[in-house]
């Protein structure tokens, strides 16, 4: 279904697949570009094809039973977003994230761990689940609960609370995903190479200029609600 996206075709040096010189469909492999390059071309591929995640809630079969890799985008919300506690201050900068309406924060992989697919993900964990439930999830109700007034005593079992946290997703986010069987090779790549633009992603990105504030907003977040 991507063989319109490609310009030169020859085949991949891992598998042998047709591919465009760039990015094999098939295993991952990723010709070894500048940070420019690789941004330019993995924002290129995701782009045109983003959904609101509210008709993929009401339609989850839009989303493939398939393994591959996901990206959410969010408006520049967080451009202006301050949140106030007791320690500090934090303005998450969208400054230096390319993009223009929606920007890319947060990546994730439906692969051969538990069989989990990209429907699994999307729909099962980040549509689906309560604040602690995802990564992502957890990473905005930290940020948002005073903002959309959630409550973190009914965090684990209030499907009120998950529908305030979904209004907000369906207002201010956008997905959108490729089918991959490799998509832990696709996400090392991407950490790597520009991690610190995935400010929603913290495990295993050291480029993330928010991670030990998200980190600690999260566990208070979840340590307030017991």
């Amino acid at each position: 279904m991507f063989f319109s996206w490609f310009r030169k075709k020859t085949t991949c040096p891992n598998c042998n697949h047709p591919w465009d010189y760039r990015r094999c469909i098939r295993c991952g492999f990723i010709k070894r570009l500048s940070k420019k390059e690789l941004l330019t071309q993995i924002m290129d591929f995701f782009d045109p094809k983003t959904y609101n995640p509210q008709d993929l809630y009401y339609k989850k079969q839009l989303i493939p039973e398939r393994p591959g890799v996901y990206a959410w985008y969010f408006d520049n919300h967080f451009g202006t977003y301050f949140v106030h506690n007791n320690q500090s201050v934090i303005r998450i900068d969208l400054d230096s994230v390319p993009g223009k309406e929606w920007f890319l924060l947060y990546i994730g992989i439906a692969g051969k761990k538990k069989g989990r697919t990209l429907r699994d993900r999307i729909y099962g964990d980040h549509l689906n689940q309560n604040s602690t439930g995802s990564t992502l999830r957890h990473s905005l109700a930290s940020l948002l609960w005073q903002e959309i007034n959630l409550n973190p005593v009914m965090q684990l079992n209030g499907d009120n609370e998950k529908q305030k946290l979904n209004r907000w997703i369906f207002q201010h986010a956008r997905v959108a995903w490729i089918e991959n069987d490799n998509p832990e090779k696709i996400e090392k790549v991407m950490l790597k190479e520009f991690g610190n633009y995935l400010l929603f992603n913290i495990q295993d990105n050291k480029n993330n200029p928010y991670s030990k504030e998200l980190q600690r907003l999260r566990k208070s977040w979840k340590k307030s609600g017991k």
